[in-house]
């Protein structure tokens, strides 16, 4: 990848072998994240998009290589430290508190951290996904999915993180919802020195959105470059992805 990653601040995957328990998933992953950067993993079902992400925060087995982020290495530091360093996560599964509001399930998650300070507030967060603020007293069981999607983005950047992870952010979600938290995701990019990893299914989309892409198959990568690349050559990134994919 062409990307230039700062070493003190971006993250930076060199030779990553892990997995879970003694299974090795990922294999031979080296990647550099630039601060501010956009970064897109693209491939199939079951080729290891979501463990390069568990694995970036801490919920894998590491079996080698090295995870560097923010000027350390954190290869094996628990989860909750990698956060304090500023590493926020979106998963899958969207995992708000249902029995909570949508704003008490923002100030759970609130707090600074190193290089970000406490930019990220609730009315700043009402201001990028405006259908929260109209549903701030709902609880989270009351709250349709896409509704869920934005909150679940929402609590993540409440804990003030410089690295946003995100997996498969647009599942499920009607074309205007995807519309809707595409553009705060669009915003984040021009506003905030904040840089974001993308696991996402639809490849299009995540092409246009990120600047740099990776394509992983059986844990291996076997793509990685500029985006428009990828786009300008659709032949190429059906090959690589397959027929399927969505876009």
């Amino acid at each position: 990848m062409n990307a230039i990653m700062s070493p003190h601040r971006g993250l930076r995957i060199e030779d990553l072998r892990a997995g879970y328990g003694e299974t090795v998933v990922l294999d031979g992953i080296s990647l550099d994240l630039a601060p501010g950067g956009t970064l897109a993993v693209l491939g199939r079902n079951g080729v290891g998009k979501t463990t390069l992400l568990a694995t970036v925060m801490g919920h894998t087995t590491l079996h080698g290589g090295t995870i560097g982020f923010a000027g350390e290495s954190i290869g094996a530091f628990p989860a909750y430290r990698r956060a304090r360093l500023g590493i926020g996560f979106v998963p899958q599964e969207r995992e708000i508190f249902r029995s909570l509001t949508v704003e008490e399930n923002l100030m759970v998650a609130a707090r600074s951290s190193p290089g970000a300070g406490s930019r990220w507030t609730c009315e700043r967060v009402y201001d990028f996904f405006p259908s929260l603020a109209e549903r701030r007293r709902n609880h989270g069981n009351a709250l349709s999915g896409g509704e869920q999607q934005m909150l679940a983005i929402a609590r993540a950047l409440m804990g003030n993180p410089t690295l946003l992870l995100m997996d498969e952010p647009l599942e499920g979600l009607a074309p205007v919802i995807v519309e809707a938290v595409l553009a705060g995701l669009e915003r984040l990019k021009r506003e905030d020195d904040l840089a974001l990893l993308l696991v996402e299914q639809h490849a299009h989309i995540a092409l246009e959105f990120a600047e740099h892409a990776l394509v992983l198959d059986r844990g291996r990568i076997v793509h990685q470059g500029a985006s428009r690349l990828l786009l300008a050559n659709p032949e190429t990134l059906a090959g690589i992805i397959g027929i399927g994919a969505r876009t």
